[in-house]
């Protein structure tokens, strides 16, 4: 088995950076282990980008549950009002009617 080393030269031509067999290996597992990180980052990441879009739409929902009730407490409103009115139509017609019955009875008893 013939060694393997790979000579690499450094910013001054002196220097000169040595790779020997042993340290492939230990290359490899730095590798390894970066590319792992790698899986991590991007498992992490796309996590995050999924709980984005779910906090997305559960805000959307909300808005809209949110409009959908105002739009069932205007009209509950709305109806409420209106027979309030009618209520207050009623009165006033009763109110007229009984001040129309005291007058015929003062009347009645003014002529006795």
């Amino acid at each position: 088995m013939a060694k393997f080393e790979v000579t690499i030269p450094r910013a001054d031509e002196k220097e000169v950076a040595i790779i020997r067999e042993g340290n492939i290996g230990f290359q490899r597992d730095v590798k390894k282990r970066f590319e792992k990180i790698d899986q991590l980052l991007f498992a992490i990441i796309a996590a995050v980008i999924v709980s984005l879009v779910a906090v997305v739409i559960a805000v959307i929902g909300l808005f809209l549950d949110q409009i959908r009730y105002n739009n069932a407490a205007y009209r509950e409103y709305s109806e409420r009002l209106e027979i309030n009115e009618l209520l207050l139509e009623q009165n006033k017609q009763n109110q007229e009617f009984i001040l129309q019955y005291q007058e015929q009875i003062l009347e009645a008893l003014k002529n006795r």
